[in-house]
């Protein structure tokens, strides 16, 4: 049986953004089709103008839909421990299972403070921008930014956020004895870290 890991809630912007995204690009889906039906019988015929513009409305507006969730975090995302390793799951993205032993680091960033040190925040900003540089990807499958914890799996770097991430680095370590991790915490005098060994 998977055993839920404890996440943090989605930030409030973004679960607006879930809702807006569907609520505005339905409905004009719908609309384009009623447009395409009533161009239909007024003469439209397959492979005019009219209907290549109407067709590529309607595939714009469905790629829309579709894709926004695909490269932004705007629906929750879920982690669980399994036999075989950590399950995240998030609406409209596939099912990723990351075995325990093929996570290399982790690295753990909390702002404990609402205002953070701009040397700091600076700090945490390059990091990714180095590693970026270095040839990795990221995955952002977090629901806020007051947590995110950067799991390394090869050259993929799977970006979670759970509400304790102290235990769940334990429970990982418990799995995979290799795992080095560390904890970044952001304040407003300032950064803090943690090696965990």
């Amino acid at each position: 049986m998977p055993e839920d890991i404890p996440s943090l809630p989605m930030m409030q912007r973004r679960r607006i953004l879930g809702y807006v995204i569907p609520a505005v690009n339905l409905p004009l889906f719908v609309y384009n089709i009623y447009q395409i039906v009533i161009h239909f019988q007024v003469g439209m015929t397959i492979g005019s103008q009219l209907f290549w513009e109407d067709l590529v409305v309607l595939i714009l507006t469905a790629f829309l839909t579709y894709s926004i969730p695909q490269f932004f975090p705007v629906y929750d995302s879920k982690y669980s421990h399994t036999k075989e390793g950590l399950s995240i799951k998030r609406l409209l993205r596939k099912d990723v299972l990351i075995p325990y032993r093929s996570i290399d680091r982790a690295d753990v960033f909390i702002k404990v403070d609402d205002t953070i040190d701009e040397e700091a925040k600076k700090y945490a900003t390059g990091q990714a921008e180095i590693l970026r540089k270095s040839g990795f990807k990221f995955k952002d499958y977090t629901n806020s930014d007051q947590t995110i914890l950067n799991l390394f799996v090869e050259k993929d770097i799977y970006m979670l956020s759970p509400s304790k991430p102290n235990a769940l680095l334990k429970e990982l370590k418990r799995r995979n004895k290799k795992l080095s991790a560390r904890i970044v915490e952001l304040t407003r005098r300032g950064k803090r870290i943690q090696d965990l060994t």
